[in-house]
């Protein structure tokens, strides 16, 4: 957002600023021609981006407008239709609108929100109220932003701070000042910088092997320093920590503002935070050994025998040998990594777990003692212990999630109604017809929830479901059921059914 003096500036900083920036849009062209391999994909992406970008004036209606700008040899009506046929306002808080530079005068100065504004640029005088209202159009917090930038080309800062001053006060009598200067900025990007190199160096790697090197090599490295910071979840967090710092800052310099021994060093870094939160392909009806047994061949050595008609081995682990996975994980170079990953992959299907069947929390606690044990060790010896006690687990949890085939069931949504209806003292027969009240129960609501339109906003339509739910236990469980614990089936149940279904219209 460009604040300019008045509304004549306002359409003349905007065709400056169409001129200059097409002059630009040359010579990045020009630019791409002569660019190494490496750097035509960021010149690219930069290029595509300025000639997306569309700008806008937004001032105020005047009487004679018209009159006015001719006098300046500017056309308002171009701008004026703009400003009348679209929605403008909407379209600037839109992130992903490619309308993102707007030059105004008062309007939208104050009472106008966007979250995903970044950059002021100041060519006005103001002070005050009007001052920290104009400012707060982009101090505020977004996905990915943190904070904005403004440039000040009046000199505004000392009325800034003394606005502060007026109305950051606190109670103490000392005020806050959260604006930076973009030198201070610069020092802490070189701060961040050397705290990575330092925290890798810690972990036995050097960064510049990293940013010398080349081609696969280069690969290779990657993988090795991800494995070397994830030698606990708080290192990991700590480095992918001053990776998104690098990105948030970087944001507000140019790239020229640091050197290029610098630049091709924060590049390293966040080139490993990004291999660190590569995520797993987490495919929902795959087995999970199967995806345990991915996690293993992306980091373990192949050294496969032949078998007697010389073609190689292979292990099916989704056939679980804990001794023959003992072995193959000590093949494994990137252990760290191997166990992130599975790590990862248990946490998500524990996730899905749970919201499928509250009733399946024992799982969790189990998983929570043993990383917890494992974050108990400093020496870490007993990584493969816990690697095979996730595994344990993780195959325990496989043979949960078929349980519903066992159980005579088709589908797990089945199983879970039956979970909370299932007591210990049952008999054979009562468990028979419980099995049956479950599948009843479960088609009975999800029949009722599709006629209903946003179930879950309405206070009657609640009551709707609360009521089958109830009609339904009192009519078919058992008479060995009491008549309390009826009622509280009927909570859980309900309970269930809100946060399993909310989002069902």
């Amino acid at each position: 957002m460009f604040v300019c003096l008045n509304k004549v500036t306002c359409v003349r900083m905007y065709n400056f600023v169409q001129k200059y920036w097409q002059d630009d849009i040359k010579a990045l062209e020009k630019q791409i021609q002569t660019a190494s391999q490496q750097e035509v994909q960021e010149l690219e992406r930069k290029l595509n981006w300025m000639k997306e970008t569309e700008m806008a004036v937004v001032i105020s209606q005047e009487q004679n407008e018209i009159q006015t700008f001719k006098k300046w040899n500017l056309d308002i009506k171009y701008h004026r239709e703009k400003m009348e046929k679209r929605e403008l306002d909407k379209e600037f808080k839109d992130k992903d609108n490619p309308l993102r530079v707007v030059f105004v005068c008062a309007m939208w100065l104050t009472g106008f929100d966007v979250k995903c504004l970044s950059c002021l640029y100041l060519d006005k005088p103001l002070k005050a109220h009007t001052l920290m209202q104009t400012i707060a159009r982009a101090n505020r917090v977004a996905e990915g932003k943190s904070n904005g930038l403004i440039i000040d080309y009046i000199g505004i800062v000392k009325a800034l701070r003394k606005a502060l001053a007026d109305y950051t006060a606190n109670v103490g009598g000392g005020s806050t000042d959260p604006t930076i200067d973009k030198g201070e900025l610069i020092e802490r990007v070189l701060e961040t910088i050397a705290a990575a190199d330092e925290f890798l160096d810690s972990k036995d790697f050097d960064l510049d092997d990293l940013v010398y090197a080349k081609d696969f090599a280069k690969i290779s490295l990657l993988l090795t320093a991800a494995n070397a910071v994830s030698d606990s979840r708080e290192s990991k967090k700590q480095f992918i920590t001053y990776g998104n710092e690098l990105n948030r800052m970087m944001k507000y310099l140019d790239r020229d503002d640091i050197s290029k021994a610098d630049r091709e060093r924060k590049d390293a870094i966040i080139a490993i935070v990004d291999e660190l939160k590569k995520k797993k392909k987490h495919v929902d009806n795959t087995d999970l050994m199967v995806q345990i047994n991915g996690i293993l061949g992306d980091y373990i050595m192949i050294e496969r025998a032949a078998d007697d008609r010389g073609f190689a081995k292979r292990f099916d682990i989704s056939k679980i040998d804990f001794d023959l996975l003992r072995r193959e994980f000590a093949k494994v170079k990137k252990k760290n990594l191997a166990f992130m990953d599975l790590d990862e992959l248990i946490q998500v299907r524990l996730d899905a777990m749970i919201r499928e069947n509250p009733r399946r929390v024992d799982y969790y606690i189990r998983y929570q003692q043993i990383i917890e044990e494992y974050n108990s060790e400093q020496d870490r010896v007993n990584i493969e212990k816990t690697f095979m006690e996730l595994m344990d687990l993780a195959n325990s949890m496989n043979e949960e999630e078929q349980r519903y085939v066992r159980e005579g069931f088709s589908s797990d949504e089945e199983l879970s109604m039956y979970d909370m209806l299932f007591d210990e003292n049952l008999s054979k027969e009562d468990i028979k017809k419980i099995k049956k009240v479950a599948v009843d129960l479960l088609d009975k609501i999800k029949t009722k929830i599709a006629e209903l339109d946003h179930w879950t906003d309405k206070q009657e339509t609640k009551a709707e479901v609360d009521t089958l739910i109830g009609k339904i236990l009192w009519e078919e469980l058992p008479e060995s059921y009491s008549d309390s614990a009826i009622f509280e089936y009927r909570k859980l149940i309900f309970e269930y059914v809100f946060m399993r279904y909310k989002q069902v219209a």
